[in-house]
């Protein structure tokens, strides 16, 4: 077979044009869909919003098994400290989220949450911070959270360490 057999057309018969022009205005007719700015925006940040992982202490993206060795010593630069003692759970949970995002705007990347023990280790804030911590408006801003060394407060206090923005 030579190429130019190949690359010779092959001529429809009067009935395959017909039934071609057919179908074709067929495809022409129907309407394109106009997709508004909107919907196109909010289709792209469902794709940029990341699902994060539940924070647990000692766990996350920061902690590497070095940094915890540093963190057990208290061998860590603490950028800011927020301490909760006298707080009820509403001024607490406020004054948490307000630290951690003026620490993100700050570029901050390790503050020191100081919870207080509580009453025989049960204190409310300290029960409750994980839960605070894990909520959408700060999840996202969180790599990872621990327990303190005892020279920073030991149970009673947690570090954050914060995202890159």
């Amino acid at each position: 077979m030579s190429l130019q057999n190949l690359v010779k057309k092959k001529k429809l018969s009067i009935e395959d044009e017909v039934l071609w022009d057919l179908f074709t205005e067929n495809l022409n007719s129907y309407p394109k869909k106009k997709k508004d700015k909107a919907s196109i925006k909010s289709k792209n940040n469902r794709k940029n919003i990341k699902k994060f992982n539940e924070l647990k202490f000692g766990q996350g993206e920061a902690l590497s098994k070095k940094n915890l060795r540093n963190l057990n010593k208290g061998n860590v630069h603490i950028e800011n400290k927020l301490d909760l003692h006298g707080f009820n759970e509403i001024e607490a949970k406020n004054s948490l989220e307000d630290f951690i995002n003026k620490s993100v705007e700050n570029n901050l990347r390790l503050v020191l949450v100081i919870t207080g023990k509580g009453k025989e280790g049960e204190g409310k804030i300290k029960k409750n911070i994980l839960f605070w911590l894990n909520e959408e408006k700060l999840r996202n801003k969180i790599l990872a959270i621990n327990y303190a060394s005892k020279k920073h407060g030991g149970s009673g206090a947690i570090y954050v360490f914060l995202r890159k923005f």
